[in-house]
């Protein structure tokens, strides 16, 4: 398996599992790389202030995004305050496959945070000076998007992979005498359709062994692969904070996440030169998790100019739920065929990696502030719990390792209004220095307080970009992949808007 499978799917993918002489059941307990990606990166968005200043929340304070980032952050409020948060998103998506290049977007709408913060002073001589309590439901991931990626592969078709599998097998087995059963049995979501649909068929040699083939050439396609993909992930969190002698801050939150994700994967191969015409493949996955974990950090403040804090983030234990299913239909000279597979209901448990955050603010007090964070987190650690998933977390260990998220920020106040830029990095999960799986983001805002001081407003501009590389399948020929990368290239605009009212 290689490192640069695509994060895009997390379902029982049969392309990810056929490797000749590795004759897994393909949609059993399959999980992977991209399941371990995808339940464990986080890119909060939060507040227009949050995100015009890259979301570097860890020891700034005072919005209500910083509890997810550093609950003691909290700790600067002096009151209460009621926050909402709307936006509207925009993505694009360019794919290049054997030197074609394909283009598609989706837009949105969007609620990135709401929430209520409720503290006030407790004593202006003991320790504890003030305190807050909080609940706000901050958006973690956005997964709406729309891919497309098309070329002529003159090396290999997805069906060689399928071919690879099956005549690897030792011909004395079940799939030479009862080929239906066996892969009804054992393969019901890639091989079973391709027998049913004649993608694939037994044949007999002159010396009177058997062996599979198909219409479809071994190369010389066009290749389409189309992705519609819809959800978010989010958490609730409730936080309490207390501000000790000004100079110290402390927060703890807990969190319930939730995760709602729904994909279709479109993939067709046409012919070129006459053997066939063209057939499809098509999965679709609909996935619902829940989770929960536990966050605790600090700040202090020494002098005017400087706060810096630290964050310590649990991992997150999620109960997920999956529904996945295959349809084939192919257009061939014997005619025009469909299978659907059988449904697929599967629940399991996944644990993210701990993760933790130090942060550092300079303050020109009055008038501003520039301020960071990083998170270090190791993907390695990831982890899926319950029989069967050894391989899963053997590929886990070795392809995925530690990383690093940079986030930078800037305010500055000229009156009533506030300008902020920002940017962040977030590290690949493939380890250091790697592009495939990183995202950078670069940020602009401004904000207005009302001269009441009771209701603020603050926009925000963000773009980002991210890099994905993976194959639509995998051939092997020597033992190297002879199917080009699909590169494909994110670009997500954001605008947001956000109202803060004290109460």
């Amino acid at each position: 398996m290689q490192t640069e499978d695509s994060p895009f799917f997390i379902m029982k993918s049969t392309f990810k599992l056929i490797i000749p002489l590795l004759l897994l059941s393909l949609g059993l307990q399959a999980q992977g790389l991209e399941d371990a990606i995808y339940n464990t990166q986080i890119r909060y968005e939060g507040t227009a202030r949050s995100m015009a200043m890259g979301g570097a929340t860890g020891a700034m304070g005072g919005d209500i995004t910083a509890m997810c980032i550093n609950p003691a952050g909290l700790g600067l409020y002096r009151g209460s305050e009621f926050t909402f948060s709307t936006g509207l998103q925009n993505v694009n998506t360019t794919s290049i496959y054997y030197g074609n290049s394909e283009g598609d977007q989706r837009m949105r709408l969007s609620i990135p945070n709401v929430g209520l913060v409720m503290g006030g002073e407790v004593s202006n001589y003991k320790p504890l000076r003030y305190s807050q309590l909080a609940l706000g439901l901050t958006r973690t991931n956005d997964f709406n998007y729309r891919t497309m990626a098309q070329g002529v592969n003159p090396n290999s078709s997805m069906v060689d992979s399928y071919l690879q599998v099956v005549n690897g097998i030792d011909e004395i087995l079940t799939p030479y005498t009862n080929p239906g059963n066996y892969f009804a049995d054992y393969y019901p979501y890639d091989l079973h359709p391709a027998w049913e649909t004649y993608l694939i068929d037994r044949y007999v040699d002159t010396a009177g062994h058997y062996f599979f083939d198909s219409p479809v050439p071994p190369g010389n396609v066009n290749q389409k692969e189309a992705v519609t993909c819809k959800g978010r992930s989010e958490e609730w969190t409730v936080a309490w904070a207390g501000n000790y002698y000004d100079k110290l801050f402390i927060g703890t939150s807990v969190g319930i996440t939730h995760l709602k994700r729904i994909s279709q994967r479109n993939y067709t191969e046409t012919g070129l030169d006459g053997s066939f015409d063209n057939w499809t493949h098509q999965e679709d996955l609909a996935d619902t998790a829940w989770g929960v974990n536990f966050n605790c950090g600090f700040i202090y403040y020494p002098a005017e100019w400087i706060r810096f804090g630290a964050a310590w983030h649990s991992r997150t234990r999620s109960n997920i739920g999956e529904v996945w299913a295959t349809e084939t239909a192919t257009k061939l000279s014997n005619g025009y065929h469909k299978y659907l597979s059988p449904t697929l209901y599967q629940t399991y448990e996944f644990r993210t990696p701990h993760s933790f955050t130090g942060s550092l603010a300079f303050l020109f007090p009055s008038r501003g502030m520039i301020t960071a964070d990083v998170d270090y987190l190791d993907y390695s650690t990831s982890k899926f719990v319950g029989d069967g998933f050894e391989q899963a977390n053997s590929n886990i260990k070795e392809f995925l390792k530690p990383s690093l998220n940079v986030r930078v920020g800037m305010e500055w106040r000229i009156r009533q209004y506030f300008v902020r830029c920002g940017g962040a990095y977030y590290g690949s999960p493939y380890g250091f220095g790697v592009k495939n799986g990183s995202a950078q983001k670069l940020a602009l805002g401004l904000g207005y307080i009302t001269l009441d001081d009771v209701i603020a407003w603050d926009f925000a501009y963000e773009l980002g970009s991210n890099l994905q590389k993976y194959t639509p399948y995998q051939c092997y020929v020597d033992g190297e992949c002879i199917v080009d990368d699909i590169v494909q290239r994110q670009w997500r605009n954001k605008l947001v808007v956000t109202m803060k009212m004290k109460l």
